[in-house]
């Protein structure tokens, strides 16, 4: 059965220069009911104040997608990957046998809202890589603004 929780239900702390909602137990917030859903550990909805970030961290054998709704966020990791994430674009991060990174916000005044998903990798002590793709999104009166991909020449 799957059972909707809606933003208000979930996990929320706000420090300032980081708003964000929990679907998982995460730092401070503990749900006994919402540690974790199968491969699933973290589901959370960032907004982060122009100027804040969070500074190098290390992870070990997590899969991490990011994926910015609106804004942009600067990465840069310990394999020597530098990028910014802007809205339509996914990055993906395996931590494998261990990488440090930051996310700041690239802007010191404007907001940067993401979404951010952490899964447990079906192996441990895997190569690390950290790949992004962009999914175009085109406003017109063909596709109502709708976010699209485009294979083959045509729009599915």
């Amino acid at each position: 059965m799957i059972t909707i929780r809606k933003s208000d239900e979930r996990g929320h702390a706000n420090h300032g220069w980081l708003d964000t909602r929990f679907t998982f137990s995460f730092a401070e917030y503990f749900d006994a009911n919402h540690v974790e859903f199968r491969t699933l550990r973290v589901m959370n909805d960032d907004r982060v104040a122009g100027g804040g970030g969070f500074p190098t961290h290390p992870h070990r054998d997590m899969e991490i997608v990011t994926y910015v709704l609106d804004g942009a966020l600067a990465h840069k990791d310990s394999m020597g990957n530098g990028s910014t994430i802007k809205p339509g674009d996914v990055q993906y991060m395996s931590a494998g046998t261990g990488v440090a990174h930051s996310e700041f916000n690239a802007s010191k005044m404007e907001p940067v809202h993401l979404y951010q998903i952490w899964m447990f990798p079906i192996r441990t002590d895997t190569s690390r890589r950290t790949t992004r793709n962009t999914f175009l999104k085109k406003k017109s009166a063909e596709n109502c603004g709708c976010w699209f991909r485009r294979m083959g020449g045509k729009v599915r």
